[in-house]
């Protein structure tokens, strides 16, 4: 019996899975973390590269396709190849993951889905247009050794020692809006400053950002936690490898641009 078959009946004896339950008990979604982000780029193994250079993850490729993976402990970036540079989607992992639970949980709170083929996640859209996968927590373990095959082992002289995606900040437009939306799927929000509304996933967390004067909605950055580290060495680092360094509202948190643009930030784990 395969894994998911298993699951699924495991679900309909009403065993192990929140989903199993009728959905107004599922007062909200058990969430681990967020699990991946996955971005398009022109050259998906120029991008990979950088990434794990930078992350010290180790890298993957998918069999069939140009497509990378870069591991970020239990979480990942996902890049495909495409010929603009586009952020995709990002994932939230949920325990005890059953697709049938989950679609009666969005249709109760009147959010549309739709399913991806694997069967194992499905995506919601948010009202600025931005894809929100919803996802078994680590979703890399149906992927190791079937779909990637590894490419480059773990880098022990990449300049962060990464463990996790700790959030990823929303450009929107209107973050009333946009908030009640997110407060259907993730529950309440968890807190407000600095002109952030955030949502917390388990470990990590969402924010929305009103959308800044001359940005477009969509994602503004995301963020990966790391282990300990110095951040004057660390911006050292990061400006010897070509990157473009950008001002970030935390000097213990550096922000930079990968080779697609895309604005990436680090910092250690908060503390709860």
């Amino acid at each position: 019996m395969s894994r998911l078959d298993r699951r699924e009946l495991l679900a309909l004896l009403g065993v192990g899975s929140w989903m199993a339950r009728p959905a107004a008990a599922a007062a909200a979604l058990p969430l681990t973390a967020l699990d991946h982000v996955e971005i398009s780029a022109p050259d998906a193994a120029r991008s990979a590269a950088f990434y794990a250079r930078v992350f010290g993850g180790s890298l993957w490729k998918n069999r069939q396709t140009p497509k990378r993976y870069v591991k970020l402990g239990l979480c990942y970036i996902a890049i495909d190849q495409k010929p603009q540079a586009s952020f995709d989607h990002f994932s939230a992992g949920i325990a005890d993951y059953n697709i049938a639970g989950l679609h009666t949980y969005l249709q109760e709170r009147g959010i549309a889905y739709r399913d991806f083929p694997s069967g194992r996640d499905l995506n919601v859209t948010d009202p600025d247009a931005i894809r929100v996968q919803l996802s078994s927590d680590n979703s890399w373990a149906p992927l190791e050794g079937t779909t990637a095959a590894a490419e480059a082992p773990a880098d022990p002289g990449a300049i962060f020692r990464t463990t996790a995606l700790d959030h990823i900040l929303l450009n929107v437009l209107d973050p009333e809006k946009s908030a009640a939306f997110y407060e259907k799927i993730f529950g309440p929000v968890a807190q407000r400053n600095n002109g952030r509304i955030w949502f917390q996933t388990g470990k990590s967390r969402i924010g929305l950002l009103r959308t800044p004067d001359g940005q477009k909605a969509g994602v503004n950055h995301f963020c990966v936690a790391a282990a300990p580290f110095d951040a004057a060495a660390a911006t050292k680092k990061l400006e010897q490898a070509g990157t473009k360094l950008e001002k970030s509202d935390d000097p213990a948190a550096p922000q930079f641009r990968d080779p697609d643009g895309f604005l990436v930030q680090v910092m250690t784990p908060r503390r709860a």
